[in-house]
């Protein structure tokens, strides 16, 4: 595929990836975002993971160090998401939502499969976690894309 170079070195109908190019304030909501839908999901889900995980009412709870290391990597996620948006020239929703769609089945679902395969978990352990990250990856999809 060939594209047209513009002033500047750039390439028509596509971005720099530059972090300069990004807005950071979407970036943060994709990110708390990210966390309330994880809240909810894990909630709504909450007894359905303990059992496929097999943790019981014993086991650890989520410690505060926890969550920041959540929000640290769900702020990376949104970060690079919003860089391959931008190289996209994606700022509509339907584009947004089908390269949410894209990355999670490539790289996240894939890679929870494999990990968890591996790991000796039950299929509904994976379908609960990668349906997870498909609903953060899609919440990003949509705030970075309205905002």
């Amino acid at each position: 595929m060939s594209h047209r170079k513009v002033a500047g070195g750039g390439i028509a109908g596509i971005g720099s990836m530059s972090l300069a190019a990004i807005d950071y304030f979407a970036i943060v909501l994709a990110t708390v975002a990210s966390m309330i839908v994880g809240t909810i999901w894990y909630t709504a889900f909450a007894h359905a993971w303990q059992r496929a995980a097999e943790r019981g009412e014993d086991s650890p709870q989520t410690r505060p160090d926890h969550i920041l290391i959540v929000f640290a990597a769900e702020l990376v996620m949104a970060t690079v998401f919003a860089l391959l948006l931008d190289h996209d020239a994606s700022d509509e929703l339907g584009d947004a939502m089908a390269h949410g769609l894209a990355v999670w089945t490539g790289f996240v679902a894939t890679t929870i499969v494999v990990n968890q395969r591996f790991e000796g978990h039950r299929w509904e352990l994976t379908v609960i976690d990668a349906g997870h990250w498909l609903m953060v990856i899609l919440a990003q999809s949509a705030v970075l894309a309205l905002i």
